[in-house]
């Protein structure tokens, strides 16, 4: 039987060229070098200085260095058992005068561990924000078997949330969450996280495009830059403030015709959020697209361990790529 060609005809993507190739390919190599993430500043930290927190055994080892073995576990993909003999060895190979956590350590530390997220911001300068979100697989069926058979009932999903930097490309902000919570819900959850910073532009997909989260970004002063969806009416009788740049959006892509989406998202610089999708992409490609502990708390630990270790790949240096003729 004969197949019948694709004849449609296929889009040209634009063609990009990376100026700095020379220091990515070298941040890109940085990545997997284990003195990046096994640093000096650790093994200082090595042991707690903290008192003891009410009853009860007090912590011998700092959070810094369970962070560290935390991160590199996400980074090289082992396993607890095979983490705690990766530190001991690296710690005969350097002659350091430490001990290693036991295994059990990482899991229940994990837990209460404080994980912080880089501030990327100078005094004085405005945050500009990309919200979006993506799943990611607790347990269940593999996607060959999914693709055949379908669906099971004990597939379970995580969605994470987060909140990029559209300048420096680093994550101000993440939460997760079960994959019943939509997307708008978490984004006014994270912002009252970033009461502190002073916002600019607000990026968001059309899952954002509700009147709550136009008001959270409205109070606090930032500009929504959120696609209206195709069947958008204009709010006419008193409508909030919020919403008045909502009526601006849906006034000036109906004055483009039928280009004026496209039109409205050039003009407001939209296509910035593409950065997110990016870095969603970097992240599985990464760290894979599943979630490897089993209770909550250890499940949200891992996901802003990861979100740490992607600023840090961050920090040590992105592409810088411009527009070349076809």
């Amino acid at each position: 039987m004969a197949i019948k060609k694709d004849t449609r005809p296929s889009k040209k993507k634009d063609k990009y060229h990376t100026r700095n190739w020379k220091q990515y390919n070298q941040s890109l190599k940085n990545r997997g070098s284990i003195t990046f993430w096994f640093s000096s500043e650790v093994i200082e930290k090595w042991y707690s200085k903290e008192p003891s927190e009410g009853p009860g055994r007090p912590k011998f080892y700092s959070d810094d260095a369970i962070l560290c073995a935390l991160m590199i576990r996400a980074v090289f993909h082992s396993k607890f058992r095979q983490l705690q003999g990766f530190i001991e060895s690296l710690i005969e190979i350097l002659g350091l005068d430490l001990d290693c956590p036991h295994y059990s350590a990482f899991c229940r530390r994990a837990k209460k561990l404080s994980i912080p997220i880089l501030k990327p911001l100078r005094p004085g300068e405005n945050l500009n924000v990309i919200f979006d979100s993506t799943g990611l697989k607790v347990f269940g069926d593999g996607e060959w078997k999914t693709r055949k058979h379908g669906y099971s009932k004990r597939r379970t999903w995580r969605k994470l949330h987060v909140g990029m930097s559209a300048d420096s490309g680093q994550i101000v902000i993440g939460a997760l969450s079960s994959n019943a919570v939509t997307d708008d819900t978490a984004m006014i959850e994270m912002m009252d996280h970033l009461d502190e910073f002073s916002l600019g532009d607000v990026y968001g997909d059309g899952a954002y495009d509700t009147i709550d989260c136009r008001m959270a970004i409205h109070d606090r002063g930032g500009r929504q830059i959120i696609p209206p969806p195709k069947n958008a009416q204009i709010s006419r009788i008193d409508p909030a403030p919020c919403l008045m740049e909502r009526n601006d959006a849906i006034k000036k892509i109906r004055e483009g015709g039928e280009e004026g989406r496209k039109f409205w998202k050039e003009d407001i610089g939209y296509h910035k959020r593409s950065l997110v999708e990016t870095l969603m992409f970097r992240f599985k490609t990464i760290f894979g697209g599943d979630l490897r502990s089993r209770v909550w708390e250890n499940q949200v630990a891992e996901a802003m361990i990861k979100l740490q270790a992607l600023n840090k790949m961050t920090e040590l240096g992105m592409p810088e790529s411009y527009k070349i003729a076809r």
